[in-house]
């Protein structure tokens, strides 16, 4: 099946941009049109995703978190933890401590910080309301 194709005009983009692109294109061989699919595709379908891989190991050490939560919650019932991929690398019933004494084991970066609970604590937070006049 041929695939449907149509035209894209942009206007106002920097020169320097279109320069690298079409030197880009020419360096892999191929065409400016098949340089741009192949970026604005790539772009599209990591909309949702950040692309940092410090944001996957997030993710990744929350399904972790999740899939031992029952195991956890005998060890650290009601203490924050921090997890990092696959494993616990500190726990405290301060967040303020844990945080501290992680950050300055790994630096500054995203890592999943839970306060270990038998159930999923919901939070319900009201919507502002305005005031009449």
């Amino acid at each position: 099946m041929p695939r449907e194709s149509t035209t894209l005009y942009l206007r106002g983009m920097p020169t320097s941009l279109v320069r690298e692109a079409k030197a880009e294109a020419a360096r892999r061989g191929t065409t400016l049109t098949t340089l741009i699919t192949d970026a604005l595709a790539r772009g599209l379908q990591l909309r949702g995703k950040s692309g940092d891989p410090l944001d996957d190991d997030v993710e990744l050490a929350m399904k972790w978190y999740a899939r031992n939560r029952p195991r956890l919650v005998r060890r650290y019932n009601g203490q924050f933890v921090a997890i990092l991929g696959r494993r616990v690398l500190d726990h405290d019933r301060d967040f303020g401590a844990l945080a501290e004494r992680v950050f300055k084991r790994v630096g500054v970066r995203s890592i999943f910080m839970p306060r270990v609970q038998p159930r999923e604590e919901r939070v319900h937070v009201r919507s502002p309301r305005r005031v009449s006049a």
